[in-house]
């Protein structure tokens, strides 16, 4: 996992360091709120490390696992939401739409990742602690879940802790967008990506266990 961790922090450290440069050539602050998204795309997957090696080191139970389930669904979303900061490229000057390209691609990669590394952590801890069928269920809740939050994120401008600070009026947005076709449609699109996305992952990272003769 160390080794995930560090490949990770290095993409996400290209996409950091293009930034600056591109504060240092313009002299503009433009962009800087994906240094704020790429910060939080990292919490679930610091989240799921923590709970993991909670878990291992015997510190906490199951109700530990849930409680830390909780806190990654919650910050979650914030990781591939990170993609949809490539719609910031259509206000891009011609003569920096490459570099921006890049630019946000970097942190949109880094954002996706993050995602994935923290989610398949989940899903392991939860395969140990329960079964796959377990595993998968609350997995592919979670990412139709984390769909919508996408969606309350991008076009509701809806953040992880307004769950806390202003539950009250999210229950209420929450309520009047799921009559709203356009977020329904959107959910459904995050969902399929969301779910294609993570099985291939899924897939390419298992290793089935060895038979003992």
């Amino acid at each position: 996992m160390q080794n995930k961790l560090l490949q990770l922090a290095l993409i996400s450290g290209v996409g950091v360091a293009m930034l600056i440069g591109r504060i240092l050539i313009t002299d503009s602050l433009g962009h800087f709120g994906l240094f704020w998204n790429l910060f939080l795309a990292w919490i679930p997957l610091l989240v799921a490390y923590l709970t993991r090696i909670l878990w291992q080191q015997k510190i906490i139970s199951r109700i530990g696992i849930g409680i830390g389930v909780i806190f990654w669904l919650l910050f979650f979303p914030n990781a591939p939401y990170l993609i949809t900061d490539l719609i910031h490229l259509k206000e891009v000057p011609d003569y920096l739409l490459w570099y921006d390209s890049l630019l946000s691609f970097s942190f949109a990669l880094a954002g996706l990742l993050a995602g994935l590394y923290s989610a398949l952590l989940i899903h392991r801890l939860i395969e140990k602690v329960g079964n796959q069928i377990w595993a998968w269920t609350i997995m592919i809740g979670s990412l139709i879940v984390s769909s919508y939050g996408i969606y309350l994120g991008r076009f509701g401008r809806w953040n992880s802790w307004d769950i806390v600070t202003n539950p009250f009026s999210l229950v209420r947005y929450t309520a009047s967008s799921l009559q709203n076709p356009v977020a329904i449609k959107l959910t459904v699109a995050f969902s399929f990506a969301l779910l294609i996305i993570y099985s291939a992952f899924w897939l390419y990272t298992y290793k089935p266990k060895e038979v003992k003769n």
